[in-house]
């Protein structure tokens, strides 16, 4: 096994539950993309989603999260 330092980076995570469907993680996108404007974050790369639940879990207790890395300007 190789370990390795990594630098830290700065995200920016909107947790929502239910179905991560396209249209769904479309939408919470633009709502975590607008919400780093109003606050003078700058998005670096490309958004993730992030899925924390196996698929038998009930769609109101799954967590999810759309995480985009960001840069203060």
């Amino acid at each position: 096994m190789l370990l390795r330092e990594v630098p830290g980076k700065r995200y920016a995570a909107l947790v929502f539950s239910g179905l991560a469907g396209d249209e769904k993680v479309r939408e919470k996108t633009e709502e975590l993309l607008a919400w780093t404007r109003r606050r003078n974050l700058t998005a670096v790369g490309t958004p993730q989603l992030a899925r924390y639940n196996p698929p038998w879990t009930l769609p109101l207790l799954r967590r999810n999260e759309i995480l985009v890395e960001v840069s203060v300007q």
